[in-house]
């Protein structure tokens, strides 16, 4: 579907949900991003699997099964996901208000890339907390 085609059909059933439900003008922006959320094509919202001599492994597998079906991955790498942090400050005097801030922080994260022979896709893994976190493609072997 053409996304001007799908913006059109997103903005008639906002419409159309406004007058049904009589929506009041502070939730029809939510409504309008439910629905733009639901018609914008994913590009990594489709779960991947691993397959490995006939088994799959899938996200929420744990690493203890990530290498019983597929053995021990060709590379290893510990990567740092940036992930926002709320810190709060202490006061050095009683009339002082806690303050907070943002910062980012790194979440540390392995990833494991099994070669999937020439002409193919490498798999990367990525395993978070000891579960298979996100599966992708990584570069195509010559």
């Amino acid at each position: 579907m053409p996304l001007t085609h799908a913006h059109s059909l997103g903005h008639a059933m906002v419409h159309r949900i406004r007058r049904s439900l009589a929506l009041p003008g502070a939730l029809l922006p939510l409504a309008a991003i439910a629905i733009a959320c639901t018609l914008s094509p994913m590009k990594e919202a489709r779960a991947q699997g691993l397959g490995c001599g006939g088994l799959l492994v899938g996200v929420g597998d744990s690493r203890a099964s990530l290498v019983m079906k597929c053995g021990q991955p060709f590379a290893t790498d510990t990567v740092c996901i940036r992930v926002p942090r709320v810190v709060w400050t202490v006061p050095l005097h009683p009339r002082e208000a806690p303050r907070q801030y943002v910062t980012e922080q790194c979440d540390y994260v392995d990833e494991w890339t099994y070669h999937r022979g020439p002409g193919n896709f490498m798999s990367v893994v990525r395993l978070q907390n000891g579960v298979v976190a996100q599966i992708r493609d990584g570069a195509r072997v010559p």
